[in-house]
């Protein structure tokens, strides 16, 4: 339970810290995801580091088996299935594949897609990446 409650912590977190802290103080770190770019690293992949670094500290401070290794192991699941769908599934950063024929990937895609659309830092929609309102399962949002 605890594992699942990291990873279902992190998606609530990093809704929350994307929409207030990457679109708000830290900007001109996150604005190099929302630019065009064709180097494969950008500056915002910081955050991946600070968040691994996090997850680590988690996992070390509860070995051998303390319960911040199963939060930290969520944490880690999430960061690592963020990455796959976020940076190789819908960027394409280091898979070059389709887009996916899954109805539930078409739908992250689209809500991503549509974060993309507000190209500055002005109010935006759709900061999470995992839980999906139902606006973006059609194939018309």
């Amino acid at each position: 339970m605890l594992v699942l409650s990291g990873i279902v912590g992190m998606e609530v977190f990093t809704t929350v810290f994307h929409r207030y802290v990457m679109h708000g103080p830290l900007w001109r770190i996150h604005v190099t995801h929302h630019a065009p770019s064709k180097h494969p690293l950008e500056l915002n992949d910081v955050f991946v580091l600070f968040f691994t670094s996090i997850a680590l500290v988690l996992i070390a401070m509860g070995l051998p088996n303390g319960p911040t290794v199963c939060i930290g192991l969520g944490i880690a699941l999430y960061g690592m299935s963020y990455f796959v769908m976020h940076d190789m599934v819908i960027h394409k950063r280091f898979l070059r594949q389709p887009l996916p024929t899954n109805r539930y990937l078409q739908a992250v895609y689209r809500m991503h897609m549509a974060h993309h659309k507000h190209v500055g830092n002005e109010l935006g929609e759709a900061y999470g990446l995992f839980f999906i309102p139902p606006r973006y399962w059609s194939k018309r949002s």
